[in-house]
């Protein structure tokens, strides 16, 4: 986006903050003192409260632009954002009593104070959330998108435009590419299949850098640094010293293969020369045993319930449904290998998803020729596949150590051809129960696989627990569409 729009985007989110803390601390106060909900005592006067409220509002405004949230390249995506309201506003609530204590204006109700504090966090967030939502639509409409050149059009950088393309809140509009090898005019397929890709063309060499930014109103540059010549990025960086307050682009850099990567990396440094070590695994440390311990106390408190439910589902098929009771599925591990994961057998296994037409997005995986007709399908089949309860036996994979609550879905043996390019990512985690695939409608496999991608890169514990409220909220709702039972 341009910068005039820029400018109104970051006042309509300082108004909107504003507001919110101006509610948070009018609810705060009559709550604490002018209902009488509350036990009483002897508070300052509500002029009082007003003349500090007009003091601090500032004040906290401040602390939120001091933790970047009038960033725009730190805001209106992913959940950071959320992360710093909370950083901020905790920060705003000490900084207020610290100046209270030093100061000396008026005792204020420390009740008064954590009520704000929450209250804050509530108005703020929620405002933030229902304007992001806003720009989201504007940006699906094709307004409010930041122009963007990619400088390499080699597969890399064909990946970071397809991925930009295909996540149309982000608000990114690929107005084409600027390479070293290919002549000006050459279309760059972002798609296997260009008949059906999108096609961009390569609009000139990097020595054109300027002009045509300026010529097509680009807002930011992202060059691919594993895609032009050393000499070139030189070149490229000395140009944009040389056009310093002049260029109205960002440059954005995309350090080799860095970004494909979903797993972290810690910098070393052997005989002098500092290298990234690529860890084999995307959660580590302390992430790790918050995930561990999710995984391991949900699942053995849920087994210990379902476990009588679990005996009489199996006897139930036993005695009503064709086939086997258990299904029994060779799939990939984390890091590589495989292992058997087992689901309740439904025939259902090679029914797409709803709102899905890739013959490879199926509901997890071929059911190895186990199908059954409509007349076949019990009622029972029905329900567990509809629900997701046909996944109970997993619960087994997650003590195991094998599976998680939340993560990619699972790939069998049979589809790794069709998952190769993002196998490497994929096995940086234990494959889920459920995960992000199952609680967004996306319509295909490739837009399924980048929800999964950012779930990898983006992961937190409070991700895991979004994305499990969510899951409960479908099942409870019953709000997932019926499986497309195959014809006879």
């Amino acid at each position: 986006m341009n910068q005039p729009t820029r400018r109104r985007v970051i006042a309509s989110l300082v108004l909107l903050d504003a507001l919110g803390i101006s509610l948070a601390l009018v609810l705060a106060y009559w709550l604490r003192i002018a209902s009488g909900l509350l036990p009483e005592r002897a508070f300052e006067e509500f002029a009082v409260y007003l003349k500090v409220g007009l003091l601090i509002i500032p004040l906290w405004l401040i602390i939120f632009a001091l933790n970047h949230l009038y960033d725009l390249r730190r805001v209106l995506g992913g959940i950071d954002e959320y992360v710093q309201i909370a950083k901020s506003n905790l920060f705003a609530v000490v900084a207020i009593i610290m100046l209270g204590y030093w100061v000396r204006i008026a005792t204020l109700s420390r009740g008064w104070l954590v009520l704000a504090f929450f209250f804050a966090l509530s108005f703020v967030g929620m405002f933030r959330f229902l304007f992001r939502r806003y720009i989201y639509r504007l940006r699906r409409r094709g307004q409010m998108r930041t122009r963007t050149l990619i400088v390499g059009a080699n597969e890399q950088g064909k990946a970071i435009a397809r991925q930009f393309h295909g996540a149309r809140s982000a608000g990114v509009e690929i107005v084409g590419f600027i390479d070293d090898f290919l002549a000006p005019g050459t279309p760059v397929a972002l798609d296997d299949q260009p008949a059906r890709g999108e096609s961009l063309r390569v609009l000139g060499g990097p020595d054109r850098l300027h002009q045509v930014a300026q010529s097509l109103d680009v807002h930011e540059v992202v060059v691919v640094t594993n895609a032009v010549a050393w000499e070139t990025f030189q070149e490229l960086m000395a140009e944009l010293n040389v056009n310093e307050g002049r260029a109205p682009y960002e440059i954005k850099l995309s350090p080799g293969f860095y970004e494909i990567l979903t797993t972290g990396v810690q910098v070393t440094h052997d005989a002098n020369v500092p290298l990234l070590l690529v860890n084999r695994q995307r959660i580590t440390g302390v992430d790790k045993l918050l995930k561990g311990a999710l995984d391991y106390s949900l699942a053995l408190l849920n087994l210990i319930v379902a476990a009588p439910l679990m005996a009489l589902i199996a006897a139930a098929m036993r005695i009503n449904a064709r086939g086997p009771v258990v299904d029994r599925h060779q799939v990939l591990a984390c890091g590589g290998g495989t292992f058997t994961t087992w689901k309740f057998h439904t025939g259902l296994g090679d029914t797409p998803r709803p709102g899905f037409a890739h013959p490879l997005a199926l509901d997890d995986y071929s059911s190895g020729g186990a199908l059954v007709t409509a007349e076949q399908v019990t009622r029972l089949q029905h329900f567990l596949y509809n629900t997701g309860l046909d996944k109970m036996p997993q619960l087994v994979n997650i003590l195991r150590g094998q599976m998680s609550w939340v993560g990619p879905r699972t790939v069998s043996v049979g589809q790794v051809e069709a998952h190769s390019s993002w196998l490497p990512n994929l096995l940086t985690v234990k494959p889920g129960i459920t995960g992000p695939w199952a609680v967004v409608d996306e319509h295909n496999l490739d837009e399924e696989m980048r929800l999964t991608m950012y779930y990898i890169r983006n992961w937190t514990i409070w991700l895991d627990l979004q994305i499990l409220g969510q899951t409960a909220q479908r099942i409870f709702r019953r709000e997932r569409d019926k499986a497309r039972l195959p014809e006879r």
